[in-house]
């Protein structure tokens, strides 16, 4: 399995505090069944994507010389700013620094006015944003609608493991499951941060993920569609559907 969506890289923002626990979240991500990790922190001044390319790089070193069999994938989590319009495209972090998909995540509260014109000036610098953990946000759980309208702009959308089982709560969960059921994501990852309170979990999200969609929709959302993108070779599979609002929604985690 791919996990996209990792704080692992020791000392950089509130990910591990040091690379021995780095190591030890590495070693349980391998003895569940990872292969390859996205070391995606904060991209917060003063980190520049140089530096975190760097730590990336002696992470690997650690890695190996723990023999650990972990695949490192440099990335970072931009959060939505028009700071973004300043950067030019080799500025930008992406993922393995191919240049053309990011992780972005929005403000948990709101939607800034500019939002949409963040996304379309990324994309016109041939980068496609993948919004990170959509769930989660004020605004997608009164109107989930709105991720609709992301991925007809050409976005792409990730969901968090820590929604799927249910740990930020009922109304967090029942987004995600809107998420996923309509094929509004793409891809399934842990965000992890830590050995215990946000592990790298994605195995364990996955079991749900076959109960919920069937193997085979499990098995892209946490390994094909990973693999496809970090190879530059991804495209949608499956149309997203429109959401039509129910009275009750009933998380299928409980």
């Amino acid at each position: 399995m791919i996990d996209l969506h990792t704080h692992i890289l020791p000392a950089v923002d509130d990910g591990p505090a040091d690379v021995e626990t780095a190591l030890a979240m590495a070693r349980d991500g391998v003895e569940r069944g990872l292969t390859v990790v996205a070391a995606t922190p904060h991209f917060l001044n003063p980190i520049t994507w140089a530096d975190i390319q760097e730590k990336v790089k002696e992470l690997r070193q650690h890695l190996a010389q723990a023999q650990i069999p972990l695949e490192l994938v440099p990335g970072a989590e931009l959060m939505l700013d028009t700071d973004l319009f300043q950067l030019e495209p080799g500025e930008i972090p992406t993922y393995g620094a191919a240049g053309r998909f990011c992780l972005i995540e929005f403000p948990m509260g709101y939607l800034p006015m500019y939002t949409d014109e963040v996304l379309f000036d990324l994309q016109t610098k041939g980068i496609t944003p993948i919004i990170a953990h959509p769930e989660r946000y004020a605004a997608v759980m009164e109107n989930p609608s709105m991720v609709f309208g992301w991925l007809e702009q050409g976005c792409l959308v990730q969901v968090n493991t820590g929604s799927i089982l249910g740990r930020f709560g009922r109304e967090v969960a029942a987004a995600a499951e809107i998420l996923l059921t309509h094929d509004w994501a793409q891809f399934v990852a842990s965000d992890g941060h830590s050995m215990r309170r946000r592990p790298l979990d994605l195995p364990e999200a996955h079991t749900a993920l076959v109960k919920l969609l069937g193997a085979q929709r499990a098995r892209e959302l946490v390994e094909d569609n990973p693999r496809e993108m970090l190879a530059g070779s991804f495209a949608v599979k499956r149309q997203p559907r429109e959401y039509v609002k129910k009275r009750r929604l009933f998380p299928f985690w409980r």
